[in-house]
């Protein structure tokens, strides 16, 4: 039987068959597809860098600073719902303590009653007054107490933000009256809610006419204002009981109108701190439309380009197998 004899040239078309080359192809193909999406599933993102997708990449880096200015926004609002509520606090405890003075000073009315004690008790009501108000700082900032020569006009928080044309934000501030605030002022008596004087005259819609004016306490060190202090002793008169008990009425209001405005304050906060926070997480959630991979179908890709490049490797494999026997048999 006559075998034809293969050249060469034969051999070269073996070597060279198109099942070669289109292997040699997908394993190149399937190599680079293996690496990009190995550094997609490695770092989570599909556009890493610029070159990745100018467009996206820039949009996505605006959108990352917008988040960062109103993480910082947050963060200011924050710190001033703190300061609200820590003065908040203060004041609460604070009526709660005059409810008591006035639970004392009532209870003096009786003549059995024992009027040093009474007073006793009201001594340590004042005590725990100042420590309230000593104790409602935050991040040293105390709007309760003062101990300063100057005093500012009023105090002032952030509370919400705006935003220009320009893409530039400004923080917008509430301000409250350093009158309306400060309880007890070491430095100067007489602006502070608690050590200056009231006159219980102007309280009572009879009045004489003739002032008669009393304040709660004075601050340790400080020159005590004019009028007389609310205390109680066996010469107490009925009449100074009266004049005490509408004083001490009077401190209670306006610490309760005080709470009021500082729960207006808190809840326009919170109003925009959630509204800082939603808008957070919606610039979040856009830039990880831009820039995440997404990892179920980069992972079924992984898998996918991984078994490619394994068949190209086995296909590339068998033709050099084929190869290296045709010659051996020739050779033979």
């Amino acid at each position: 039987m006559f075998f034809p004899r293969l050249e060469i040239a034969d051999m070269t078309k073996i070597m060279t068959s198109s099942y070669v080359q289109s292997a040699l192809q997908t394993l190149l193909f399937s190599n680079e597809n293996l690496d990009k999406t190995q550094q997609i599933t490695s770092s989570g993102l599909k556009i890493g860098k610029a070159a990745d997708n100018a467009g996206y990449w820039s949009t996505a880096k605006n959108l990352k600073s917008e988040g960062n200015v109103l993480s910082s926004v947050g963060d200011a609002l924050s710190l001033g719902a703190s300061k609200v509520d820590t003065t908040y606090e203060g004041v609460s405890s604070a009526i709660d303590i005059l409810d008591k003075i006035t639970t004392e000073l009532i209870t003096g009315y009786e003549e059995s009653t024992d009027r040093d004690t009474i007073n006793g008790s009201i001594a340590a009501l004042k005590k725990n007054l100042a420590s309230v108000a000593q104790a409602a700082s935050f991040s040293g900032d105390n709007w309760l107490l003062n101990t300063t020569p100057q005093l500012p006009d009023s105090k002032s928080i952030p509370f919400s933000y705006k935003k220009g044309a320009d893409g530039a934000v400004s923080l917008q501030y509430l301000s409250i009256k350093t009158s309306d605030t400060v309880l007890i002022d070491s430095s100067d008596p007489s602006r502070g809610l608690f050590t200056k004087a009231t006159d219980a005259d102007t309280l009572n819609p009879n009045g004489s006419g003739t002032p008669r004016e009393y304040y709660l306490m004075s601050p340790d060190g400080a020159t005590p204002p004019g009028g007389q202090e609310i205390a109680i002793s066996s010469s107490t008169t009925k009449e100074e009981l009266d004049d005490m008990v509408a004083v001490v009425g009077e401190l209670s209001a306006k610490l309760k109108g005080l709470g009021s405005t500082l729960g207006t304050m808190s809840n326009r906060i919170d109003q925009q701190q959630s509204f800082v926070g939603a808008l957070g997480d919606s610039l979040n959630k856009s830039v990880s439309r831009l820039v995440d991979a997404d990892m179920e179908e980069e992972s079924t890709k992984l898998a996918a380009y991984k078994s490619q490049r394994d068949l190209a490797v086995e296909v590339v494999s068998m033709a050099n197998s084929f190869r290296k026997s045709l010659a051996s048999l020739f050779q033979g």
